[in-house]
């Protein structure tokens, strides 16, 4: 949420930029709303493919467990 706050707070001081037709402002702020929207970009794809990668590591942590007790209850008999 803070990093959508960050890029909400750029768009506010770009529209104040404009008011004051600070042009120089202008293009700081535009390079950092940019940045702040490439970190929102990177961060969501990033929390996509860890999630994705839990729940494989999960799936395969549960199926090794259960093939494993399979095997001890087969081979005590």
């Amino acid at each position: 949420i803070c990093i959508v706050l960050q890029a909400v707070a750029w768009i506010v001081l770009a529209i104040f930029s404009l008011i004051r037709l600070q042009a120089d402002y202008l293009l700081v702020v535009g390079v950092c709303l940019t940045l702040s929207i490439a970190n929102i970009v990177g961060f969501t794809k990033c929390k996509k493919d860890a999630k994705k990668q839990i729940q494989q590591f999960a799936s395969q942590t549960i199926a090794s467990r259960f093939s494993s007790t399979l095997q001890s209850a087969f081979s005590v008999v």
